[in-house]
């Protein structure tokens, strides 16, 4: 597919999605506070959760 970067956002509270960025041999590269998650409060306003940035480079998952 020609892609050279691969990379994946989980809320900082998902453990096992963080857990399966790591083992999928993925880094952490960032945590964005207060990031908008697309979906609202009960209330109508946006909620806002912090999240993680994982990625992983095609010359690292060729190995």
């Amino acid at each position: 597919m020609g892609k050279v970067r691969i990379y994946a956002y989980t809320e900082d509270y998902n453990l096992s999605s963080q857990h399966l960025c790591e083992k999928l041999g993925m880094r952490k590269e960032g945590l964005f506070k207060e990031f908008i998650s697309f979906v609202n409060n009960p209330d109508g306003t946006p909620r806002y959760e912090n999240t993680l940035q994982y990625a992983i480079l095609k010359k690292e998952w060729e190995g």
